[in-house]
């Protein structure tokens, strides 16, 4: 994959929970060494994807009361710029009417809560095709 001349994965995380981006910027860092930004809403998310071009997005589904998941995910598949990024979707939820809305949103995969940060990282790896 492409990374614009970076040698580190840029991955960044939009979810509504403090202690998850936190926790995901520092399971990442130290156990596959890639570069974590993190955004506490769906429209600073966005904000970053376009400014700062991730390799990935782990993205949480329900963000009140801001954008939910699903709606960040179509407004980043219809930028040009964000389009090609791939998403996965972090949820806790298993409510099959908000499971079937975020199959609709073009994600690549999708890590239950509460996760290990290394199930996280085969995903990760997975997707992007990285070396596992």
């Amino acid at each position: 994959m492409e990374k614009t001349g970076r040698n580190i994965t840029r991955v960044l995380v939009i979810d509504d929970e403090q202690l998850i981006t936190d926790t995901i910027r520092i399971s990442l860092g130290r156990l596959a060494g890639f570069e974590v930004l993190a955004a506490l809403n769906g429209e600073k998310g966005i904000e970053l994807a376009r400014s700062e071009s991730p390799d990935i997005i782990v993205l949480d589904v329900y963000m009140p009361p801001g954008i939910a998941g699903p709606e960040v995910c179509r407004r980043l598949r219809s930028d040009p710029s964000t389009a090609e990024i791939p998403i996965v979707f972090l949820t806790g939820n298993l409510d099959i009417d908000a499971m079937e809305e975020t199959l609709e949103s073009d994600a690549q995969g999708f890590v239950l809560k509460p996760f290990s940060p290394g199930d996280l990282i085969d995903k990760i790896n997975e997707i992007l095709g990285l070396g596992i």
